[in-house]
């Protein structure tokens, strides 16, 4: 068991390596690439994918599948998280162009939601302090579930068509504000907890 435990995550990391190198080729090959293309590249990623995702993790989970399959859907899940955090990493110089913009609350918000994905989830499944019994199944149902509903508002307040317009500032500031809002209404959640001191929100 703890092989085929230790083989999962191996896959994992290596899916996850493997899918960046993928998605940046482009980008590292030419780094004039069009800004709304990178935006959107950013969005589709880090909000829309990261969203089917967790559909994929809660079906799981809901369907009483094994370890493994609740592993590798999370992993997809932990990938499409980071994707987003490095595309907007990429576009920070863009961003600072404009007013002296910054992606870096955007970014981190991203990295934060990978790392509690990656360690406060996966890492304690991996290691049984989360058993995949009924009760903590239902558990991680309802906290997936918060930020599946977190991420389908941002994507309804932030995806293509309102972004095209903006500039980098408003984009900034809404991102602010969005976050802002899921944290002061969901107070006890240990991932905006982090993100609310840690950001000062």
């Amino acid at each position: 068991m703890r092989k085929n435990i230790a083989i999962i995550i191996l896959m994992v990391g290596l899916i996850i390596s493997m899918y960046f190198n993928y998605q940046f080729k482009a980008y590292k090959d030419n780094q004039e690439v069009d800004y709304a293309v990178k935006l959107n590249h950013g969005t589709q990623i880090g909000i829309k994918e990261s969203i089917q995702n967790l559909d994929y993790v809660i079906k799981s989970l809901e369907d009483n599948s094994s370890k493994e399959t609740v592993i590798y859907t999370l992993g997809n899940l932990a990938v499409s998280l980071k994707v987003g955090e490095e595309s907007f990493i990429f576009l920070d110089s863009d961003f600072k162009e404009d007013q002296l913009s910054s992606t870096d609350l955007i970014y981190n918000v991203f990295r934060d939601m990978y790392w509690y994905i990656r360690a406060d989830i996966i890492d304690d499944i991996l290691s049984n302090k989360v058993s995949l019994e009924k009760e903590s199944r239902n558990q991680l149902i309802q906290d997936i579930g918060v930020l599946k509903q977190d991420l389908e508002y941002i994507d309804s307040q932030f995806n293509e068509d309102i972004l095209k317009e903006q500039s980098p500032k408003w984009i900034e500031n809404k991102w602010k504000e969005l976050i802002g809002e899921i944290v002061n209404r969901n107070k006890g959640f240990k991932l905006y907890e982090g993100i609310k001191m840690k950001y000062n929100l």
